[in-house]
């Protein structure tokens, strides 16, 4: 039976269907928008290093490298929450900043203008904090995908590669958002405080996706070679 329209609307976003969802994500609305995409990023890259993780267990060959996937497994089940937790409060405040900036263009008064400007970027900030949270669990997802890719059964490479990806992404997309909201808030000193936590993190990913490069170009060369 189809699920109702209303109750699809009551349901948390990662609750609802996956059709749903992501004609939520293109309906041109504020909220799910990217900083949810990017903690949804970083969701399917758990789901997938688990998968990896729980198929490497029953092969021989991954035994020598059991306790450090288990380990691995035990580590993004616990990224897994926050970022369902912060898939659902970035879309919930990046829609009050909205409705906040709809009231302030309606305002009449300068004094009600400037108060709803006020609690709109106040808000902006919480919601950039929230992108800066999601790149953090994402980058400890690189982490653990460049060695599960290295370390798990062979033959599902493709999932541990696509979920290094998928961590990729969150992160970038994560700063993407930090930046454009910084902007935002350049008068701000918050902005000032955090202008260069992006630079950091920028860095920082770089660094990561070198390595994960290297995953790439060693697989390439072994598909070389096998057709060789």
């Amino acid at each position: 039976m189809a699920t109702d329209t209303k109750e699809i609307k009551q349901l948390a976003l990662l609750e609802r269907p996956a059709g749903q969802l992501l004609n939520d994500f293109g309906a041109g609305k504020a909220s799910p928008g990217s900083g949810s995409a990017a903690a949804l990023m970083g969701l399917l890259a758990v789901k997938l290093l688990v998968t990896v993780c729980d198929k490497s267990a029953t092969k021989p060959e991954c035994k020598k490298n059991e306790r450090v996937l288990t380990y691995i497994k035990e580590q993004v089940q616990l990224i897994e929450p926050r970022l369902i937790e912060l898939f659902e409060k970035d879309a919930n405040e990046f829609d009050q900043v909205v409705a906040l900036r709809i009231s302030r263009d309606k305002a009449e008064s300068p004094q009600e203008k400037a108060k709803f400007s006020r609690q709109s970027q106040d808000l902006l900030e919480v919601a950039t904090d929230n992108a800066f949270q999601i790149v953090e669990q994402c980058m400890k997802l690189v982490d653990h995908g460049v060695v599960v890719f290295e370390s798990g059964w062979q033959s599902v490479r493709g999932d541990s590669g696509a979920a290094l990806s998928a961590a990729i992404a969150g992160v970038m997309s994560g700063i993407f958002i930090a930046n454009l909201n910084i902007k935002t808030l350049k008068d701000r000193k918050y902005a000032a405080e955090n202008l260069g936590r992006c630079k950091v993190l920028y860095d920082e990913l770089a660094a990561k996706q070198e390595k994960a490069f290297s995953c790439v170009t060693s697989l390439n060369a072994e598909a070389i070679e096998a057709i060789q």
